[in-house]
C-alpha cells in the first residue's frame, strides 16, 4: 500500500533535484492535456513560479510515494492578497489547481492532497473553492466530492494555413468603413497618457466575460497593469494590445495576444471586447481581424492561435467560428463551499 508524504514546496529555496521532480510532473500533465503543442522549458516553468504577480498569495503541494520517493502529485492554491485592489470583491475565494499522475489515480491520493490545501483555504477566511477539470482528467474527481459545476469553457484552436486571409481583410475594411473617425493602435506597454482609462475598460470589459455561477471579479489598475508588464517582460513574453480609439479620443475597444518565446509555434489570443456603448458597428471582427494579420506578419514561426471562451458568450463564439477556430478541449469549473468541502473530505474513503 502506497504511503504519501505532502509537503509544502518553496521554490526560492528548492534544490534543483525537486525543481526536476516538478518539471517531470508538470510536462507528463501538458502532454495528456495538449498533446500537440510545445512544452515549455523547465527555464520558462521556473520563471513563471518564481516571478509571481505581487497581489496574489501562492501556494504549492508536493506529494511524494514515500516508498519509491515518486513525485506522484501537485497542488496550487492561489487567493487576493490584501494588497490586491481586487480583494474586496474576491476576499472569500481560493481558486486551487490539483494534477495526480496516471498510475496513482483513483487510490485516494487526490483527495489526502486536496485536504492540506482546502485546510489552508479555511485557515486563511477562505469560504468558497473554486477549481477546473477537463472531461478526461479530473472532472470527475471533483464531480465525486460533489463540486457543483459553475461554468462550461472551450478552448478553440485556428491553424494560421486555414485562415481565409480574403474575409479577413474584408472585416478590416468593413469596419474601418463602419466606424468613421476610428483608429486602432498598437502596444506592449500602455502609453503613460493612456494607462487610467485603459485599466478602467479592461476591468469593465473582462467584468462583462460570462463566468455563469464561478465568482471573481477583476479590478485592472494602473499599479496592477504595470505589474503584468513587468512580469510579462521578466519572462520574455510579448504581450501584444491593440485598442480601438474613437474620434473624440475615447478608448472604446481592445484584444490582445501573449507570445511565449520557448512556444514559438502558438500564439494566445486573450481578451477581445468592446465597451457596451460602443458595440454593435463590428468593432470586435475588426480586432480580431486586425489582431490575425499582426500575428501574421510578426509571428513567422507561429502555425496556431489558441483561445477559450464560456461556451454561453455566443458573439465571441459565432466570431471564432467564422474565423475558422476549431474546438480543442472543454474545461468545466467547479465551485465547492469551504466547509462543505472538508465535511466531504473528512467522510471521504478512497476513490
Amino acid at each position: 500500500m502506497v504511503k504519501l508524504s505532502i509537503e509544502l514546496f518553496d521554490p526560492p529555496n528548492a534544490s534543483q533535484k525537486i525543481w526536476d521532480d516538478y518539471y517531470s510532473h508538470y510536462i507528463e500533465i501538458f502532454q495528456e492535456l495538449s498533446p500537440d503543442d510545445p512544452c515549455p522549458s523547465i527555464e520558462m516553468l521556473q520563471k513563471l513560479i518564481l516571478i509571481p504577480s505581487p497581489h496574489y498569495q501562492y501556494y504549492h503541494w508536493l506529494a511524494y510515494d514515500q516508498e519509491t520517493k515518486h513525485l506522484v502529485g501537485i497542488g496550487r492554491l492561489e487567493f487576493d492578497k490584501k494588497t490586491s485592489p481586487a480583494y474586496d470583491a474576491n476576499k472569500n475565494i481560493a481558486f486551487a489547481d490539483i494534477s495526480i499522475r496516471k498510475n496513482y489515480r483513483r487510490r485516494g491520493f487526490g483527495t489526502e492532497l486536496l485536504r492540506n490545501m482546502v485546510m489552508k483555504a479555511k485557515t486563511e477566511g477562505k469560504s468558497i473553492f473554486q477549481s477546473w477539470g477537463t472531461p478526461n482528467n479530473s472532472s470527475s474527481f471533483f464531480e465525486h466530492l460533489g463540486g457543483q459545476k459553475a461554468s462550461k469553457e472551450e478552448e478553440n484552436r485556428l491553424q494560421l494555413s486555414d485562415v481565409d486571409w480574403q474575409m479577413v481583410q474584408t472585416w478590416c475594411s468593413e469596419g474601418k468603413q463602419r466606424t468613421e473617425n476610428v483608429k486602432l493602435e498598437y502596444f506592449e506597454t500602455v502609453p503613460e497618457q493612456d494607462i487610467k482609462e485603459f485599466s478602467q475598460i479592461y476591468t469593465e470589459v473582462m467584468n462583462q466575460v460570462p463566468k455563469e455561477d464561478l465568482e471573481w471579479e477583476v479590478n485592472e489598475t494602473p499599479e496592477v497593469r504595470r505589474n503584468h508588464e513587468a512580469r510579462h517582460k521578466k519572462l520574455g513574453t510579448i504581450w501584444t494590445t491593440i485598442i480601438s480609439r474613437e474620434g473624440d479620443g475615447t478608448i472604446s475597444g481592445l484584444t490582445e495576444t501573449y507570445y511565449y518565446p520557448d512556444r514559438q509555434t502558438i500564439v494566445f489570443q486573450g481578451l477581445t471586447g468592446v465597451k457596451v456603448a460602443y458595440r454593435g458597428r463590428g468593432l470586435g471582427k475588426w480586432l480580431k481581424a486586425e489582431m490575425l494579420t499582426y500575428i501574421k506578419e510578426n509571428f513567422p514561426k507561429a502555425t496556431t492561435i489558441g483561445t477559450d471562451f464560456a461556451l454561453v458568450n455566443e458573439p465571441m463564439i459565432s466570431i471564432n467560428r467564422r474565423l475558422g477556430f476549431k474546438p480543442y478541449k472543454i474545461w468545466v469549473g467547479y465551485k465547492f463551499s469551504v466547509d462543505q468541502l472538508i465535511q466531504t473530505i473528512d467522510s471521504e474513503k478512497k476513490i
